[in-house]
């Protein structure tokens, strides 16, 4: 295992850009707009399904990476540890927008609630750059 300015760990990460761009599609379609309520209503399901396993996605590969290059243990690895390391290792601009994702998908995932779920699409776009952040980093390593 390399040091922590060694970046040697071989982590697929495909599954990762494969959700995300297929939430970049469900949301584009969502965006665009559509006259029958229940079509949008349709699209924002799927915006909020794809946003669930994007985010899920998103994180345990991140918590694998840090048991793999970083040597971190089980119990080092909480959600909100997690999210710490994705902003000190340069992998998140912010580690308290991750914290609100959990949030939101916790709300979501647990309880269907039209009004949350509404909230929930509405921070798409910036879930997207988040991720895509994740995703020019590891480009870069």
């Amino acid at each position: 295992m390399g040091d922590n300015n060694d970046f040697s760990v071989d982590l697929d990460i495909e599954s990762l850009r494969n959700a995300y761009s297929s939430l970049v599609k469900a949301f584009n379609i969502f965006s665009a707009g559509d006259d029958n309520k229940d079509i949008c209503d349709i699209y924002a399901d799927s915006c909020i399904k794809r946003f669930e396993y994007t985010y899920e996605t998103a994180w345990k590969t991140m918590k694998k990476y840090f048991k793999l290059q970083y040597n971190k243990r089980e119990e080092e690895l909480t959600m909100n540890n997690i999210f710490r390391y994705m902003e000190s290792y340069g992998f998140a601009e912010s580690w308290l927008r991750w914290k609100e994702y959990n949030t939101q998908r916790n709300n979501t995932a647990h309880e269907y609630n039209f009004q949350k779920a509404r909230r929930l699409v509405q921070i798409i776009p910036e879930f997207l750059q988040d991720v895509k952040f994740i995703l020019d980093k590891w480009d870069s390593l």
